[in-house]
């Protein structure tokens, strides 16, 4: 699937009002990155920094705090889990999640809780990217803009 350019995996379930993807592992864990779409509004990734092991996350909360050119960000969770694992190569590669947002890029593991609850909220294909669409007007998204867009939106 794409959307002006950006791309989102089949093999995927999205968030789009996180600007996510989540990826089912066989273990019963979840995989979380950012979308293209996200990485487009964000710009150049300078930093992640995961919560701790081991924490307890709401649906809503940060478990992670994601620096990129002009700002910082909370990146939410879309579902209440508990901190799993996070991706070690960031910490010398945080690029990667800008780099190689569907692969090597990815953020966070989170064990969840009520997944089928929280997997039924969660888009696939066709929706996924209308609900992007949606997120990118509201966003005042402009794909011809190369400066970070995160800021855009109220001015």
């Amino acid at each position: 699937m794409k959307l002006d350019g950006l791309t989102f995996p089949d093999d995927r379930l999205y968030a789009p009002e996180h600007n996510l993807w989540l990826r089912e592992e066989p273990d019963g864990q979840i995989t979380l990155g950012l979308s293209d779409y996200g990485v487009a509004l964000y710009g150049e990734i300078f930093a992640f920094t995961p919560k701790r092991l081991g924490l307890r996350i709401e649906a809503g909360r940060s478990f992670g705090v994601v620096e990129f050119a002009k700002a910082a960000a909370a990146a939410k969770s879309p579902f209440s889990g508990t901190v799993s694992a996070h991706n070690s190569l960031l910490d010398e590669r945080p690029a990667l999640v800008h780099l190689d947002p569907y692969g090597e890029g990815w953020m966070i593991r989170l064990t969840p809780e009520d997944w089928p609850a929280a997997r039924a909220r969660l888009l696939r294909s066709d929706s996924a990217v209308a609900a992007f669409e949606r997120e990118a007007e509201r966003d005042g998204f402009d794909p011809d803009d190369t400066s970070v867009q995160a800021y855009r939106r109220g001015e």
